[in-house]
């Protein structure tokens, strides 16, 4: 298993501590070796491998990705809920993108800091708030979301491009899988890493329109809560202990911000009515079934069956897009790569290639791509 490119050192330094152990008997009960390895990787005289960071973290009872993590934590400070995929083999493929995200961070802080940009005051700024509603009013806010406007555009894909457009306005990097991530929806829906200089917001492009968009406010929530998170659920509502409570509240920030409950004015509502509503504001149709459920406007002898037909129509959207990417399969790399970075990612790797501060090489290597076709 390979090298990882980074590690948070004083994030593992305070790991350990937590849990009682110097860097002596952290490297035995890690490594089962008397060198003292863990001491020079929270120096950062060496780094360790992905399996041995699986081992530190099962030995530390933390999240892995916590170690990539730019938010320090603080000794009987709670841990960020990192939830992975359902299998080792699929979080092998998740710690392959946090480990990419977090080389792209590196760069651009470095790059970001010579340029003289100062840190994102935005991340962090929704920490103090308690209620759902509050924080999607400060989103909508400071990211100048206009709900107006978004019923407006014509299609989901639009509407995402332009949330999009809003966040890397604000210095948010946002980014996409693409197929030789070979994530499943199921898997990862959103991950959101946190840098001061640098935050990042990486969707699967595997996902229905709806649900990315979905999943991109959900990041933001992460984003001005400054809570980092490996995220693949969509429920806002409390039905289910497995789901943690912070996923649960960003989600819940989603209704409150795409379908807020004073735009709902019938006493009850129909099939066709909760189509026009999903329509109109680009959410799944589920969720708008479970908001009207909610808020008791939905008629209890055909909730049952209005939710197994909905639900059927959202897998049979979701094989449809499924079968639409995989015929994609052998279409534009380059097109896809773009959509993959981001445009704020592509904007700057091309800026420094153009101004000599990088050579080819190394702007391709970042962009996956020739920045001359930028």
């Amino acid at each position: 298993m390979g090298m990882v490119s980074f590690i948070n050192r004083e994030n593992l330094r305070v790991a350990r501590e937590n849990i009682g152990l110097n860097t002596t008997l952290a490297s035995k009960k890690v490594l089962n070796s008397k060198k003292d390895s863990i001491a020079k990787w929270e120096s950062g005289e060496s780094l360790p491998t992905w399996l041995q960071v699986s081992k530190m973290a099962k030995v530390y009872n933390v999240p892995e990705a916590l170690f990539f993590s730019d938010e320090k934590i603080r000794k009987s400070k709670t841990i960020p809920d990192y939830r992975v995929g359902s299998s080792e083999k699929n979080d092998e493929k998740i710690k392959a993108l946090i480990n990419l995200v977090v080389t792209r961070q590196k760069w651009l802080e470095r790059e970001l800091k010579d340029a003289g940009w100062t840190p994102n005051r935005l991340m962090g700024s929704g920490t103090h708030l308690k209620s759902p509603k509050d924080l999607a009013g400060l989103i909508t806010e400071k990211l100048d979301i206009d709900l107006a406007e978004i019923k407006k555009i014509s299609s989901r894909k639009d509407t995402l491009n332009y949330l999009i457009q809003r966040a890397e306005n604000c210095g948010i990097f946002v980014g996409k899988t693409v197929s030789y991530h070979r994530l499943k929806v199921e898997d990862l829906r959103g991950l959101f890493i946190s840098n001061n200089y640098c935050p990042f917001i990486v969707l699967n492009r595997r996902d229905t329109f709806s649900a990315q968009i979905f999943s991109f406010i959900h990041e933001l929530a992460h984003f001005f809560r400054k809570s980092d998170s490996i995220s693949n659920s969509l429920e806002f509502r409390n039905i289910n202990k497995n789901i943690n409570p912070e996923e649960v509240f960003c989600n819940r920030v989603v209704i409150e911000l795409l379908l807020p409950e004073k735009r709902f004015e019938k006493k009850f509502y129909t099939k066709n009515d909760i189509d026009f509503v999903s329509m109109l504001y680009k959410v799944s149709s589920l969720s708008v079934f479970y908001r009207l459920k909610d808020l008791g406007m939905i008629k209890q002898d055909i909730e049952s069956s209005l939710e197994r037909d909905i639900k059927r129509e959202i897998d049979e959207n979701l094989n449809r897009k499924a079968e639409e990417d995989a015929n994609k399969e052998g279409g534009n790399y380059i097109y896809a790569m773009k959509d993959s970075n981001g445009d704020l990612f592509n904007n700057i790797v091309s800026s420094s290639y153009l101004e000599n501060k990088i050579g080819y090489v190394e702007a391709t290597n970042l962009l996956r791509f020739s920045p001359e076709v930028i």
